[in-house]
């Protein structure tokens, strides 16, 4: 966990169904943030099934918690392959996704690390890109940080904050 609470700027992208959303629009509730892109041949993969487990832990009642996927490759990432990738994880999984240079903005209020590697001949490319989970609370602010933690970690600090009386 962090120190302190970090606010974070407000921002908007679109959702897995083509909506706008904001930040903003995820308080309420806690809120685990995963930068990463759907072509992702294995770190990717890995943070989604360890979000899903936890979402699906303690007899479900960290279905609460909102895990947000937001894309690095907002060139590849349309909509709505952003939909049928979070629907091998979870329906209620949230996939933000938008312009690559909004989200680079974006990840660096988080001190996410994303860049996209040279295409190879045949015009495929890949994204260098940290596996940090980030933790927001129900107002919004940056709590807590996972690199590479096991998941009962990530479900002790995870509960913490979902039983946070107020903010």
């Amino acid at each position: 966990m962090l120190p302190a609470p970090v606010t974070i700027a407000d921002f908007k992208l679109t959702d897995q169904d083509g909506k706008p959303r904001t930040l903003k629009s995820l308080r309420g509730a806690p809120t685990l943030i995963f930068f990463g892109f759907t072509h992702c041949p294995e770190v990717c993969p890995a943070a989604m099934t360890k979000l899903k487990l936890l979402h699906d832990s303690h007899g479900g009642t960290l279905r609460a918690v909102q895990v947000v996927l937001i894309s690095v490759d907002g060139e590849r990432d349309t909509p709505a392959v952003m939909k049928q990738f979070l629907a091998s994880f979870s329906p209620a999984f949230i996939g933000l996704t938008g312009n690559p240079r909004v989200v680079t903005d974006i990840a660096a209020r988080f001190s996410a690390v994303a860049f996209k590697e040279q295409p190879d001949k045949t015009g495929n490319y890949q994204f260098f890109h940290s596996s940090q989970v980030f933790l927001v609370d129900k107002a919004g602010r940056l709590r807590a940080s996972f690199s590479d933690a096991s998941l009962e970690n990530m479900v002790t600090v995870t509960r913490l904050v979902l039983d946070e009386k107020g903010g």
